[in-house]
């Protein structure tokens, strides 16, 4: 990110670790309005319940921008690199992937490819699972190869953000929603997605009006002023 001034710059290289922060559950409105407020001295505040709120010399420096949640015809693309592990009796790849796109495997087909089995041993440790696949043989198959499986779903009519606009974290897929003056961090339910946008099952409405950039920054000035900031009343 460009520098803004002296202090949030420094505010925002103090942001190191992505770790969890208040959410709300998908398809939940905005939580009731609280009277504590955190933050503020370098023109960046968090409310709970309401979200983040900046001066708008610092929308303006973030260069900030918004779109609409919408309906659109989406054809869900998806491209893994599985890694072979097993070529006897059978060749066998595996691959780690978000719970959301493991979710769209068991419902379409790969060419060269059969889906044996979602692992979800791993998914409450790291957000991730792994998906294992039976290959078609080939002789050049060794173990330790990388094969590229590419999906292309049927184009359905279904409501869609920027893919820009995703948050996705250990905790979860979100969005920032624009909250009046604030900046609400919202948790999704997501589908379906294409170089350009993705699909949103549960937590926003058709009108809705979320971030798309610079959507990291957000995330890490809210982890900011909740995990280690001051306060204000």
């Amino acid at each position: 990110m460009k520098p803004i001034c002296h202090g949030v710059a420094v505010f925002f290289a103090s942001c190191a670790l992505l770790v969890g922060g208040c959410r709300k559950s998908p398809g939940e409105g905005p939580a009731a309005r609280s009277d504590h407020e955190e933050g503020g001295n370098e023109g960046v505040a968090f409310k709970e319940g309401r979200g983040l709120r900046f001066t708008p010399e610092i929308v303006k420096a973030l260069e900030l921008k918004t779109g609409e949640a919408e309906e659109r015809p989406l054809a869900g693309e998806l491209r893994l690199m599985a890694q072979v592990f097993r070529t006897v009796p059978n060749v066998l790849a595996s691959v780690s992937l978000s719970p959301a796109d493991a979710a769209l495997l068991q419902t379409q087909t790969f060419p060269g490819a059969t889906l044996v089995r979602v692992d979800r041993g791993g998914e409450a440790a790291n957000g991730r699972v792994d998906a294992v696949f039976a290959l078609e043989r080939a002789p050049t198959h060794v173990v330790g190869d990388f094969v590229t499986l590419a999906l292309n779903a049927v184009p359905r009519t279904v409501l869609t953000v920027p893919r820009s606009a995703l948050l996705d974290s250990a905790a979860g897929s979100f969005v920032y929603v624009v909250n009046g003056e604030f900046y609400l961090r919202a948790a999704i339910k997501v589908g379906a997605r294409s170089a350009d946008f993705v699909e949103i099952t549960d937590g926003l409405y058709a009108g809705d009006l979320v971030v798309t950039s610079p959507v990291e920054q957000l995330w890490l000035a809210e982890l900011r002023l909740t995990k280690g900031g001051g306060h204000s009343h």
